[in-house]
């Protein structure tokens, strides 16, 4: 089984959702095992152990969240053993909507390939945005599997 970590911080439960549909499109695929990170209670050991990431934030001042932004900081002493695997990213905001861009080159910093331009969803994802969401998750799920 192929291991995708799903890490986010979410304080009002929009991104949480967004993480829920994520996962949901990452089990479609045959032999994805998801793990569900929420920040700020991260088991860094497990989350190292994840081929492929799906990485979710609010946004908040048109940037990630301070708790993914530590997530990376954390992370940092272990970038050359991060560095080639797959990730997505997603996230929420209220008006914003530029936290992607940070959780991007982040991202992109630490080594990681993207899978895919990640998605962000105004408040809570609706039932519009769901198929799209999942597909995030099974695009990530894809490319871990093959």
């Amino acid at each position: 089984m192929a291991k995708i970590a799903v890490i986010y911080y979410s304080k009002s439960g929009n991104t949480e959702k967004m993480a829920q549909l994520v996962a949901e499109g990452c089990r479609q695929v045959a032999g994805a095992e998801v793990m569900m990170m929420k920040l700020p209670e991260l088991d860094m050991k497990a989350a190292l152990g994840a081929d492929g990431y799906c990485l979710g934030s609010p946004d908040y001042f048109s940037y990630m969240a301070g708790h993914m932004k530590t997530f990376f900081d954390d992370a940092l002493a272990y970038k050359g053993k991060l560095s080639g695997r797959p990730y997505v990213a997603f996230g929420t905001h209220g008006g914003g909507g530029k936290a992607l861009d940070s959780l991007e080159r982040l991202s992109q910093a630490m080594g990681l390939t993207q899978v895919r331009p990640g998605m962000m969803c105004q408040s809570a994802p609706g039932p519009g945005d769901a198929d799209a969401v999942r597909g995030l998750g099974h695009a990530l799920a894809e490319a871990v599997c093959r």
